[in-house]
């Protein structure tokens, strides 16, 4: 069987050379930026699944403290979550962080709400 592949699109640039999804010159402020070129590449689905599951298995051990925190501060409790995820070139996901646009450069929101207690 042939194996799945998820196309991602990714920026061809090194991140340190990007400012603002734009390229800049970093030898001349004044100099306008330019598009940053984009592409298409296959990505494993399992190599995304993998990804996925190391993610949030990461995401819940901060999640099961935030919401053991919450409890202790003030009988609160952490009823909703959505979190913003980028995919690279690799299938690595990252959170993005309160300095990227979600919006901006695409990704995946993942939102999450607590089930309610039967």
């Amino acid at each position: 069987m042939a194996e799945d592949y998820i196309w991602v699109v990714t920026d061809d640039v090194p991140e340190s050379t990007r400012s603002g999804g734009n390229l800049r010159n970093p030898y001349s402020p004044d100099t306008p930026p330019v598009a940053v070129p984009r592409s298409s590449v296959p990505v494993s689905a399992a190599r995304l699944e993998e990804s996925m599951a190391d993610f949030m298995q990461a995401m819940g051990r901060v999640l099961k403290q935030a919401q053991a925190r919450a409890g202790e501060l003030g009988s609160l409790e952490l009823d909703e979550v959505t979190l913003s995820v980028e995919v690279n070139g690799e299938g690595q996901l990252s959170l993005l962080g309160s300095g990227a646009k979600a919006g901006a450069s695409g990704g995946i929101t993942l939102h999450f709400k607590k089930a309610s207690s039967k």
